[in-house]
């Protein structure tokens, strides 16, 4: 177990616990090489599991080494310690949107704007061969100037690599995970990532997610066939999670028709689409009971 003032690898000191999950602990540690903040990234792992673990680290530290863009974290280098290896990243200043939006929901025009940066984090992935395979508000990281930072590639998909998990392992955050790759169909395809965004969308205006059930099962069941609640707070922002929150991909906007769109709300004008929403247009029911689903 690490704590503060531990020295990782002679030159990293381990300073406050920022967070940690189900995959691992991210610490805000003083390079003492270069007199500067980072963020150190530590990956659980048991003796059956740290041939995964590594390997999941060194899939993560490759897609972000593919990438240089300023909506997407930056990373330094590898640690390769014991009992595991960690990341070296950016430090970035701020809170996730996870915790911004404890306080509160954003504006239609607020989560636009958000939108449109996690968009163009996204096509440069896209573009480098990456799915990032876990879009959610706890992966995406805000500045003190509000910009937005797409992090935790842990489960990225990379073109020209093996398979990271067993044949019919889902992977991801069920609430956020698109029908395909539920499915197993297109799974890997950049739309998959765009309709996780589209939940995003939701649970920013609206303040809750339109997918949350009790179980993981139910999650994942509602996913594939329940219809989505209709937002009640979207306002111009409606036509964009209309186009994304389809469960056919062929019938997404593409990430450049997307950006037009987010744009248009970011005005202040509600954009066209043509295809059939799968949001339902009557009065939301009430919120599901939060629960504790893999995150």
């Amino acid at each position: 177990m690490n704590a503060p003032g531990d020295l990782v690898d002679g030159r990293f000191e381990l300073v406050e616990r920022l967070g940690s999950g189900g995959m691992g602990t991210v610490w805000r540690a003083h390079d003492r090489v270069l007199d500067r903040e980072v963020a150190l990234k530590a990956v659980r792992s048991d003796a059956d599991t740290v041939g995964v673990v590594r390997e999941r680290v060194m899939r993560e530290a490759r897609a972000l080494a593919r990438l240089s863009h300023p909506h997407v974290v930056t990373i330094h280098q590898i640690v390769a310690a014991e009992p595991h290896p960690w990341l070296v990243m950016e430090l970035v200043p701020g809170v996730s949107l996870q915790r911004r939006l404890d306080d509160g929901p954003l504006t239609p025009v607020e989560a636009a704007r958000l939108g449109r940066e996690v968009l163009a984090a996204l096509r440069a992935a896209h573009a480098a061969g990456i799915q990032h395979r876990d879009v959610k508000p706890a992966n995406i990281l805000l500045r003190p100037d509000g910009g937005a930072v797409l992090t935790d590639f842990g489960i990225a998909a990379l073109q020209g690599t093996t398979g990271l998990t067993a044949t019919g392992e889902l992977i991801g955050s069920p609430e956020y995970m698109a029908p395909e790759r539920i499915r197993g169909h297109d799974a890997d395809h950049p739309a998959a990532d765009l309709w996780s965004l589209g939940v995003v969308l939701y649970v920013c205006v609206e303040g809750v997610s339109p997918l949350r059930r009790p179980t993981t099962l139910a999650t994942l069941a509602a996913v594939l066939d329940e219809e989505l609640p209709a937002p009640t707070r979207s306002g111009p922002l409606t036509p964009v999670l209309e186009a994304l929150l389809v469960r056919d991909p062929a019938q997404r906007p593409d990430a450049a028709r997307l950006d037009a769109m987010l744009a248009q709300v970011e005005s202040g004008t509600a954009p066209h689409w043509a295809a059939q929403p799968t949001v339902a247009a009557a009065t939301p029911s009430p919120p599901p009971t939060p629960t504790q689903l893999d995150t």
